[in-house]
């Protein structure tokens, strides 16, 4: 009985003691955020445009999408996109309820069918996008889900996600220094997060003649690409030292 208690006081002091240790040992470091965004010139734009069509039957629904998208195609290419820079972001087939006519289950009948087929084009002149998704919109293609602009080479996150953590070491220094104390080791890197935009997409309106004696005149596609801006956070803790 004597030997139990000998045991539990001890456990009890060692309780005691680890969260004090602990305390002191999160004391000894010093804990930073780093942030760094680098912004550069987009040479290239990736657009998605699509050709929906419909028809009461699927296969004539498909049919006439086929069409389409070969029509489209090949415009894409006499205008000097490369072949493989054309390829398939999705291909659906849906069908189109009439809520209006319902079947005797209680189910809504179906009207028709809808065919969908989006394209990626990777347009390597981005003084040439809008002229592009014009030249498509002229030769079936009836919607644009997305234009993004890029920048080839080196990959452009790695090298701000460095400059973060640089920043974050730097601050690290000053802190430690301003304590009275030196850097360490590193003790965790976290990445926070990263980011990086760019684009502006606009679509101009059919402007009238002010005496109304000329038809609608439209004008065409307006892409305009800020700088691409890359940004990246991370927070780094360091031991400090004496």
């Amino acid at each position: 009985m004597k030997m139990n208690r000998i045991i539990c006081a001890l456990m009890a002091v060692c309780l005691a003691i680890l969260p004090v240790a602990s305390l002191a040992d999160s004391s000894r470091s010093v804990t930073v955020t780093g942030t760094a965004t680098i912004k550069v010139e987009a040479d290239s734009a990736v657009l998605s445009l699509g050709v929906e069509t419909n028809a009461k039957d699927a296969s004539d629904a498909a049919a006439a999408n086929a069409e389409a998208v070969e029509k489209v195609t090949k415009a894409l290419q006499d205008a000097g996109i490369a072949e493989e820079d054309i390829t398939t972001n999705y291909f659906f087939v849906n069908a189109i309820y009439d809520y209006e006519k319902m079947n005797e289950d209680g189910s809504a009948s179906i009207r028709g069918y809808r065919v969908s087929n989006s394209l990626s084009v990777v347009v390597k002149d981005i003084d040439k996008v809008g002229e592009i998704i014009d030249i498509a919109l002229a030769n079936g293609a009836n919607n644009c889900d997305n234009v993004s602009f890029r920048a080839n080479g080196e990959d452009l996150y790695d090298q701000v996600l460095a400059q973060a953590v640089r920043e974050a070491a730097r601050k690290a220094a000053v802190v430690a220094e301003a304590a009275g104390g030196k850097l360490g080791k590193v003790i965790s890197v976290t990445e926070q997060y990263g980011s990086y935009s760019g684009v502006t997409f606009e679509r101009a309106a059919a402007e009238e003649a002010m005496d109304g004696a000329m038809s609608a005149k439209a004008f065409g596609t307006s892409i305009r690409s800020d700088d691409l801006s890359y940004s990246a956070t991370v927070t780094v803790i360091f031991e400090l030292t004496d």
